[in-house]
């Protein structure tokens, strides 16, 4: 077994989301360009002797409890994080990312998985050469392109390539809500600016740590008549090789895209900085979680290859809304839109930084 310590330092803000959204007064609180989560269970014992109905026959809600003294009350609140939401709204939401049982944000070790077969399949692909065509993308909208992953990794799970690599979660800050902000994100086209959206974020400036393994045991040649693994033993050989060659393609058609946005110099300017890292040889540009995209987490531009199938599967699988190369344009320049995280300032918001742009670091051998 070949173990290797794992260092993640991000560097955008980072959205791995928990599934959970919580709103305004119910869960969270804003005060002094702060968001405030509750510790519902402790306010509704502190404030016991409130919780009456009021005339309309409705309970108060747990933000509405506090008084001016319970700010100062860390026990009434999980955690506390820089940034606020734009709306104020009775209804205002905001998503958030996953922490642990303490409230400490981790990235976990399937995110991470889940970009490195992206960067392997993607670079691996002119080497294995499976046929392209409508019979192998399938009809299922959940499991498109499993017979392409198949023929890349192996025909069945017990058979898959990835069986040999695993990745633990990486942790990181040890206190609730540590390297945790509040992030107004965006949707944006060449055109215009989606709806906006509420998300906790990782800081672009955290480190976490965990490991790598790769099971050499399963390359032995007595394993090689059932798995088949032999002639693709150099994937994980050179695993960062891969990792860094898959970005560094998106990051140069990223960097063209966002420099033809108005208002979005900053981040164009982010990518040329990524484009020109030097890195070492145990280091690559990763990017996962919220953000990352179409182009982030499929076969990308192999799928493109054939424009006539591809402007097809976009229209069957309702892949882009009409008007926006979807089902009325070019599909060329396919997906239109990114999520971005915003700035805000005097009520105005403007283009920040992408989402998800990891530096990956794998450490000598344990």
């Amino acid at each position: 077994m070949t173990v290797r310590a794992l260092i993640i330092s991000t560097l955008s803000p980072l959205h791995i989301g928990d599934g959970g959204e919580l709103r305004y007064m119910f869960d969270f609180v804003i005060k002094d360009g702060k968001t405030y989560r509750l510790n519902e269970d402790a306010i509704l014992q502190h404030k016991e002797d409130r919780l009456q109905p009021g005339r309309d026959g409705s309970y108060p809600l747990p933000g509405e409890l506090l008084d001016p003294a319970d700010w100062n009350n860390m026990a009434l609140f999980r955690y506390m994080i820089p940034g606020v939401p734009r709306s104020r709204q009775e209804d205002a939401r905001l998503k958030t990312c996953l922490k642990d049982a303490y409230d400490c944000a981790y990235i976990p070790g399937s995110s991470i998985k889940g970009a490195l077969r992206t960067a392997l399949a993607w670079t691996g692909w002119k080497e294995v050469n499976p046929q392209l065509d409508r019979a192998a993308i399938g009809n299922s909208r959940t499991w498109a392109g499993q017979r392409l992953e198949r023929k890349l990794f192996g025909p069945d799970p017990n058979h898959d390539l990835l069986r040999a690599l695993r990745v633990s979660d990486c942790r990181g800050p040890a206190k609730a809500g540590e390297k945790v902000i509040l992030v107004n994100a965006q949707v944006l086209t060449p055109h215009n600016q989606g709806s906006p959206v509420e998300l906790e974020t990782v800081v672009s400036d955290a480190v976490f740590q965990g490991s790598l393994e790769i099971d050499d045991m399963l390359f032995k040649p007595e394993y090689e008549a059932v798995l088949h693994f032999k002639n693709r033993k150099h994937w994980l050989d050179e695993l960062i090789a891969r990792i860094q060659a898959h970005s560094k393609a998106r990051i140069q058609k990223l960097q063209t895209w966002f420099s033809e946005v108005s208002g979005c110099e900053g981040i164009a300017n982010f990518y040329h900085r990524l484009d020109a890292a030097n890195l070492t040889p145990t280091q690559a540009l990763m990017q996962i979680g919220w953000g990352s995209g179409w182009d982030g987490k499929t076969f990308w531009t192999h799928l493109q290859q054939d424009q006539a199938l591809f402007s097809s599967l976009v229209r069957e699988f309702r892949m882009q809304k009409p008007g926006r190369g979807g089902t009325t344009g070019t599909t060329r320049q396919f997906p239109s839109s990114r999520r971005v995280a915003m700035k805000v300032k005097d009520g105005v918001a403007k283009p920040a930084a992408p989402f998800g742009w990891v530096l990956l670091e794998l450490d000598k051998e344990k």
